[in-house]
């Protein structure tokens, strides 16, 4: 609605007004459901909460990339050489916003379990090990977009071209599934930098307890 607000008035300014008013709702409910005092000091930081949002951001952004050069298969091979249609074919895209909210969701938490393990002052020794657990952290994330994207997929060519029962299906699914998320995930290791930074440090932390949270500076 945000959106077909902007392109048929082209107001910017109340589309960043209610962008940040829905944005800083979120930052309060993820503060508010967050266990770990650390985690929820982190959270309360402005700028930290828009480098993790956009860390999850980018890494989904690149998982869909990944995936596109899949679809860019998949879709023409039940559309046009099993003569399912375009209408069929295009059925693959259905599960694509799941996959993005699954993938962003997982780059978002990555990025923020690395903030907290830097701290506000990392030493040599925090930034080593925080760099290891980032390469492992953003394989989970990639792995989880692609294993989610193709998995729900590979539902979909049940109703199409069907194994001979439901649990060969699965299985055959959570195969292509694996193996999709594997290479999503190593691909995704590139962005092992993005999930190893510390949390912007021009701004102080607020009290995880804050109410000034909706408001703008």
């Amino acid at each position: 609605m945000m959106l077909t607000h902007l392109l048929v008035t082209g107001d910017t300014d109340q589309y960043n007004a209610w962008r940040d008013r829905v944005e800083g709702i979120l930052q309060a409910e993820a503060i508010d459901e967050e266990p770990d005092p650390e985690a929820k000091a982190i959270l309360a930081n402005k700028h930290a909460w828009r480098q993790m949002r956009e860390t999850g951001k980018l890494g989904a952004l690149y998982g869909l990339g990944i995936g596109s050069l899949w679809m860019t298969m998949l879709i023409p091979l039940y559309a046009i050489e099993h003569g399912f249609g375009w209408l069929a074919g295009l059925s693959f895209l259905l599960p694509v916003p799941i996959a993005w909210r699954t993938g962003r969701r997982l780059w978002e938490r990555a990025a923020l379990a690395g903030m907290r393990d830097l701290g506000r002052r990392p030493s040599l020794k925090k930034r080593v090990r925080t760099m290891f657990r980032s390469v492992f952290r953003s394989f989970s994330a990639g792995f989880g977009f692609g294993f989610t994207l193709v998995f729900l997929q590979a539902l979909i060519t049940w109703f199409m071209t069907p194994a001979p029962t439901l649990l060969q299906e699965l299985l055959w699914d959570a195969y292509h599934a694996t193996l999709a998320g594997t290479v999503s995930g190593t691909m995704g290791m590139m962005l092992a930098p993005l999930i190893g930074r510390s949390a912007p440090t021009s701004a102080p932390l607020l009290p995880p307890s804050t109410t000034l949270l909706l408001d703008e500076d």
